[in-house]
């Protein structure tokens, strides 16, 4: 056996198949690196020649000169891009997908572009006239302003005609037009240098315009050389339709070009023309850096519109181009910041080195913030994109008009550099989550929905309802309830799986849900259960895929239901619905209300943005303290629930209230009765404080509905915690004060920015010694809807049960609930912790005589303050 025919090694790959698997991975990517390629090359072309063209204009023109002509090429890139009104990226979007002539569509976009833009020019020289002296002296005169509302309008002209060609993957097209607008304005410039004249900001402004007439004009005969021209006459009724997504991606456009086109105009502003002239070249340095991540991004746009499933492997590459060679040259720049800015000449050295330095560090945020840009393109998000990046935009200006003004050059950087760091950390996870294959997980398809935020807040988390006992209830009949659902819609929450890490909504078809309903719907397997034992079995049961996990038996139905469903409302109407159409063999009919994601947003914002005196109060809330060290024991959980109900408890409540004190919620009484009960006990419960849930739907509009989840649990310390005047005073002014919508967001804000986990942390392994019970209260409200179940008893036998399956070791949850006139009452804890009959005597004291237990707190509370102030 010759050495060619040696195996190799398991595990090693043969190096020509390396070579062949390597290329062939390559020309899978041709098209970005092709494109993408020229996009780099003209932008390293103009770079280049622009490096040059400054170089000699700082050689031979005053530093007054450069710094008027940057500010004015600076003004004509700014308005022209605003004048582009996403005309470019729209095409880059549309020309893949039209049919037909394309350079119909493209010089109608021109003409607009070009009309726009010089409207954005005369109102730029008014405003600058009348408003802002500097600028009114970088504007050159007559001619220069003139020169200079004409040189925007063939800015944005030329913009909106380079992005056509990436969105017709014709890149090497405005290569060579990029390359020859920079090879005409330099020579023209070194022959104005050699002329016998002293050069002004309107000669080197001149220079520009006309590489920009010249080269367009070079572009036009190789276009019609080529016939790439299909039609060139306008037609206005192309843009019809097109409106949205033109005003989405200029939204875009603008709000992420702004601030970097602006920065000039904002250090000419606060600091000087001299200042900005150093500036100026540092940020050309920085331009030069971040035209990889820019094009790249640009491109990526262009390839993934007409074949988005190639989004995430294109990122891949796009960010090894981009991070690989630029990281390394970014900190070649950092440490070799001085010598690159003497190359200009000493003054500017001096005065922007420390300024290139600083810009440096901004590499690898223009990366993440152009690939977010891309990816938000691609996914039909450019809207939240361009939202985010109209605040982003105005934080840079804000930091850098700050700078400006308290400081010098270096520190209006340094606070743009902060904010840059600020926005890459909110937009790193959308990159991220495409690189490691969350593109699928993140736009919704057929087979999945992606979760909304506050249905991410509480995806780790359960409830369980158990009701009985009924009649006619069977698991076959609960199950083609469900398949029914399905089957009218297989997109349902409630008949749709879980997928705990991507946070989705996985939706099967029919075939796959029969075999699922199977699994999620089962007869609980002893008929000995009661309704407590069936609600502990599903406690036991791990988190899985179900978002409903029901039990069938004994005449009871208990349903563990994921709260990333829902909490009291919806689940109360899947309750309804299910047990009904199980019991007449029917199908479930459940109509899913709107996904409203910007429910949150706009009640925070009715609540506060509009009333400045509310952002203290609405910032300001209570945390739980720590817990105190103490003596600990090893612990295991063991969670456990005992309920009571009561037909005359309410009504005794009634009485009390409206005697002894007047205006106090039956729940108020019930959680201070509860307290009460366990200090009498001897459990000592933390009277500090203790969770009260609330639901946020009080702050929303009357015509919107949230279907899942939307509530909240602030920790509250009333005066006194067996007292019901005190607890109903202390959860009023809490809800008056809306800060439980800024928990949400604060909430919602981490879960978008790191991800919510789709578990909950795994319980300690230690206990307190003593433990004392840490109290959560949570009323459910009346749940009469269920009156018109099949029951088989009285309102006063029937069994109504909402119980978590989640507890802290120390913690004690009580849930209230009112169905046809009687009080339901659940405690959950663990029986590891405490003693289940005394939880059991506790909620009994509360159903038999709650007022007892008030006033004997009260009485106590008395003595104990006679006795303090006697001492």
């Amino acid at each position: 056996m010759t050495a060619t025919q040696v195996a190799a090694p398991q595990g090693s790959v043969n190096p020509a198949k390396r070579r062949s698997a390597i290329l062939t991975a390559l020309k899978g990517h041709v098209d970005l690196f092709l494109n993408a390629g020229s996009l780099i090359a003209t932008t390293a072309i103009t770079s280049l020649f622009g490096f040059a063209f400054w170089w000699v204009a700082a050689r031979s023109a005053s530093p007054e000169a450069v710094g008027q002509a940057s500010a004015a090429v600076s003004a004509m890139t700014l308005i022209g891009t605003i004048g582009m009104f996403g005309m470019g990226t729209m095409l880059i979007s549309d020309l893949s997908q039209l049919r037909g002539p394309k350079w119909e569509l493209i010089t109608t976009c021109l003409l607009v572009a070009g009309s726009a833009a010089t409207v954005g020019g005369i109102v730029y020289v008014i405003v600058a006239q009348l408003w802002i002296p500097g600028l009114q002296e970088a504007l050159g005169g007559a001619f220069g302003t003139v020169l200079l509302v004409i040189g925007i309008a063939l800015n944005s002209i030329t913009l909106v005609l380079d992005e056509a060609l990436v969105g017709l993957l014709k890149g090497p097209l405005q290569l060579m037009r990029n390359a020859w607008f920079s090879v005409i304005k330099l020579v023209l410039l070194g022959g104005l240098a050699l002329a016998p004249i002293t050069l002004t900001g309107n000669e080197l402004l001149l220079t520009w315009v006309a590489g920009i007439v010249l080269s367009t004009a070079i572009l036009s005969v190789a276009l019609r050389r080529r016939r790439i021209i299909d039609s060139a006459r306008p037609r206005f009724s192309l843009l019809k339709g097109r409106g949205k997504s033109t005003f989405d991606h200029n939204l875009l456009n603008l709000a992420t070009y702004l601030p970097r086109a602006a920065l000039p105009l904002v250090v000419t502003a606060t600091l000087s023309a001299e200042a900005n002239a150093s500036f100026y070249t540092a940020f050309m340095v920085l331009s030069f850096l971040a035209m990889v991540p820019g094009n790249v991004a640009l491109t990526l746009f262009a390839v993934a519109s007409g074949d988005k499933r190639a989004l995430t492997s294109k990122v891949r590459v796009g960010l090894l181009i981009c991070l690989g060679g630029g990281v390394p040259a970014a900190a070649l720049v950092f440490f070799l910041a001085n010598p690159i800015m003497s190359v200009f000449g000493a003054q500017y050295a001096e005065t922007a080195g420390d300024a290139l330095r600083l810009l440096s560090l901004t590499y690898v945020p223009f990366v993440f913030l152009h690939f977010f840009m891309a990816i938000s393109r691609v996914q039909d998000r450019v809207r939240g994109a361009g939202i985010f990046s109209l605040f982003a935009g105005i934080a840079e200006l804000g930091a850098a008009w700050y700078g400006g003004q308290s400081g010098s050059l270096t520190d209006l950087v340094m606070w743009v550099a902060i904010v840059m760091g600020v926005e890459t950390v909110l937009v790193a996870p959308t990159v991220l989550q495409v690189v490691f294959g969350g593109a699928k997980r993140r736009g919704d398809n057929a087979n999945s929905t992606s979760m909304t935020l506050h249905e991410r807040a509480w995806l780790p988390l359960e409830y369980i309802r158990t009701v009985g006992p009924l009649y006619g209830v069977t698991v076959d009949g609960m199950r083609r309830a469900l398949i029914g659902l399905h089957a009218a819609d297989p997109k349902h929450r409630a008949v749709s799986k879980l997928d705990r890490v991507g946070a989705r909504w996985e939706h099967m078809d029919g075939a796959e849900f029969a075999q699922f309903v199977h699994r999620a719907v089962q007869d609980s397997g002893d008929w000995s259960l009661d309704m407590d034992g069936m609600t502990r079995k599903l406690q036991s049961e791990p988190r899985g895929v179900h978002p409903i996990r029901i039990l069938v038996g004994a005449g009871y139905v208990a349903i563990k239901v994921s709260h990333a469903y829902g909490d009291a409302g919806p689940v109360n109407l899947l309750v309804h619905e299910l047990i009904m159409a199980a019991s007449q063999g029917r199908a479930a009919v459940i109509p899913p209300l709107e996904r409203n994601r910007m429910a949150l947003p706009k009640a925070w914002w009715k609540q506060f943005g509009t009333k400045p005196a509310r952002w203290k109060e609405g910032i300001s809330f209570a945390r739980p303290p720590e817990p105190e060290e103490t003596r600990m024991r090893k612990w295991q959980p063991n969670l456990t629930v005992r309920s009571a109900r009561s037909a005359t408890t309410l009504k005794l409540m009634r009485q009390w209230r409206d005697e002894y004190s007047p205006g106090v919620t039956t729940s108020a009484i019930t959680f201070a009765a509860f307290t009460a009960a366990l200090h009498q006990l001897g459990l000592k419960p933390d009277t500090g404080g203790a969770t009260f849930l609330a639901d946020g739907r009080r702050f929303l509009d009357k015509d919107t509905r949230i279907d899942s989840n939307f509530c909240m649990g602030p920790y509250l310390s009333p005066q006194n915690m067996m007292d019901p005047a005190s607890i109903n005073t202390t959860i009023k002014n809490e809800l008056a004060t809306g800060r439980i919508l800024t928990m949400m967001v604060l909430r919602e804000g981490k879960i978008a920015l790191d991800g919510a986990p789709g578990m909950p942390d795994p319980y300690p392994s230690e206990l307190a010694i003593p433990p004392r019970p840490r109290l959560t209260f949570s009323n459910q409200g009346r749940h009469d809807l269920l009156g018109d179940l099949p029951w088989s008893v009285g309102p006063e036998w029937r069994v109504n049960l909402s119980v978590p399956t989640l507890n802290s070791p120390e913690g004690v949850t009580l849930t209230t609930s009112e169905m046809n006139g009687v009080l339901h009452v659940e405690a959950t804890f663990h029986a590891s912790t405490f003693d289940p009959n005394l939880i059991s005597k506790a909620l009994e004291m509360v159903l038999t005589d709650p007022s007892a237990l008030i006033m004997n707190a009260r009485r106590e509370s008395d003595e104990a303050t006679q006795a303090l102030a006697m001492a």
